[in-house]
């Protein structure tokens, strides 16, 4: 007896099991305990992004999954699928929309290798936007809705995820931002730590800074609440090695995100 599965319905079984562990961690009658779902959660969701990247890929040419097109055996790397995503293929995926996937890709490595530090509230956020990005990415790229796809178990999960990126990262107290501007701000809760000069900085969260009067709930650069992370380049706020403004101090705190890694 054999297994044969495509790469979307592959993608599909690891994106039901995200959502699976997702129930698990986030049900209100389950125990504390089974919060340590969230990293299965995480982990399944990463791994069903990249293998519709390689459908992408494959719908474009079959080889192109491959590491060595002339020895077809090793398929490609995330980094190298986002590459030839953009350069072969010619698909529109933005700066925005690479540092979420970057992001994931760090996360999974850290889950699956590493111990893992990181709260509730991070995991959730991380989780949610990379849901929504997924619903974005298949619509835009592999040319259906996802949740079509999305078994009628978890469309109760699936709404759930949809109506908190709503929630918590579109309104912003009556607050008028511009259309894409919500998608920033939820992005940037991905980021916890700049790394300057090779070594981990924990950002400082807007309400948190040494001289903050408690006067605003708002920020007044970025909009992000009190117990949220700044969006990137945001006037207000200020480097957690230094203590300058971020976007202007000599520790050029934004400059890892935008270098190569596999």
């Amino acid at each position: 007896m054999k297994i044969k599965m495509s790469l979307l319905d592959n993608a599909y079984d690891y994106l039901h099991n995200s959502l699976y562990h997702y129930h698990l961690a986030t049900h209100e009658d389950y125990p504390d305990d089974y919060k340590r779902f969230w990293k299965f959660s995480i982990v399944s969701i990463v791994q069903s992004a990249e293998l519709m990247f390689k459908e992408v890929l494959k719908r474009e040419n079959e080889f192109l999954i491959y590491e060595n097109i002339d020895k077809p055996k090793n398929t490609v790397s995330v980094s190298t699928a986002i590459h030839r995503l953009k350069n072969i293929v010619k698909v529109d995926i933005d700066d925005r929309d690479e540092i979420v996937i970057r992001r994931a890709i760090e996360l999974r490595n850290l889950i699956t290798h590493f111990e893992l530090d990181l709260d509730i509230i991070e995991l959730s956020t991380i989780y949610t936007v990379i849901f929504e990005f997924l619903h974005s990415f298949h619509f835009r790229f592999l040319g259906e809705e996802l949740h079509e796809y999305i078994h009628q178990e978890y469309w109760e999960e699936e709404g759930c995820l949809i109506e908190q990126f709503r929630s918590e990262f579109i309104l912003y107290n009556g607050i008028n931002v511009r259309k894409n501007y919500p998608i920033q701000i939820a992005e940037s809760q991905l980021f916890p730590f700049f790394k300057i000069e090779g070594i981990e900085h924990k950002r400082v969260k807007y309400g948190k800074e040494p001289r903050f009067t408690g006067f605003n709930q708002i920020c007044p650069g970025c909009a992000v609440k009190q117990g949220y992370y700044h969006v990137f380049y945001c006037d207000d706020e200020i480097c957690p090695k230094c203590g300058g403004q971020a976007i202007t101090c000599s520790c050029e705190v934004y400059k890892a995100f935008y270098e190569d890694d596999e």
